[in-house]
């Protein structure tokens, strides 16, 4: 089977990732709301923008910053302006990633986020990173003034579980090679940005597979 039929977004697992990278030409102060608005079909009040707005802060974090580590509750949803993140988890001494953001995404641990409830996850920065920031006080305080915000946030979840399903189905009908040569074939690739063992072990493969499978695996060899 074709993995071009079976997969056509980027894929997730228990965080929450939504890419629009078109949406970074939109100016610098607007881009971060637009992000989320833009994830939905529904109109929000004017009022509820400018409220949406207000609450956000921007931080410039540097590489090898800890956002949310185990055991700690995830503070806040995050829009990535500058900058590559990952969340991982533990498997006995090993760190095996769960998911990889950059630029134009917006991400959270989001069972620990929604659920306020402690993290079995660890959210970093790989660059130093550019974010705009709301916490959880302030996003449920938006949801509940406002009814269409409560919408966006229930399709917002809706997306969360598509791709979490989409990334399951990758890893049941696609072969190793498969998920590497989907992966680095896609516009968004992390590849040679990042260290491949965090690639690797997203891929659900070991460093020294993913390496023995790049000899194979067609792709340009001279991008960047």
């Amino acid at each position: 089977m074709s993995y071009n039929k079976i997969l056509h977004c980027r894929t997730t697992s228990t965080a929450t990732l939504y890419n629009f990278n078109y949406l970074m030409q939109l100016s610098e102060e607007l881009k971060p709301l637009h992000h989320l608005l833009e994830a939905s079909k529904f109109m929000v009040s004017e009022e509820v923008r400018e409220k949406f707005q207000q609450n956000l802060k921007r931080f410039m974090i540097p590489k090898g910053r800890v956002l949310v580590d185990l055991g700690q509750v995830s503070p806040s949803l995050y829009f990535i302006e500058k900058g590559v993140m990952r969340t991982y988890y533990l498997r006995g001494s090993e760190d095996i990633t769960s998911l990889l953001v950059s630029e134009g995404d917006i991400v959270c641990i989001a069972e620990s986020f929604l659920l306020q409830k402690l993290s079995n996850e660890v959210l970093e920065t790989l660059e130093d990173t550019t974010v705009y920031a709301i916490s959880y006080d302030s996003y449920r305080k938006l949801v509940e003034e406002d009814s269409y915000m409560g919408k966006l946030a229930v399709r917002l979840l809706e997306q969360h579980l598509i791709n979490f399903t989409d990334k399951v189905k990758v890893f049941k009908y696609l072969s190793v090679e498969e998920r590497i040569a989907h992966y680095i074939s896609q516009p968004s690739s992390l590849f040679r940005r990042i260290p491949d063992h965090y690639i690797a072990t997203y891929l659900g493969t070991t460093p020294a597979t993913f390496s023995r499978c790049l000899k194979t695996v067609p792709f340009d060899k001279n991008r960047p």
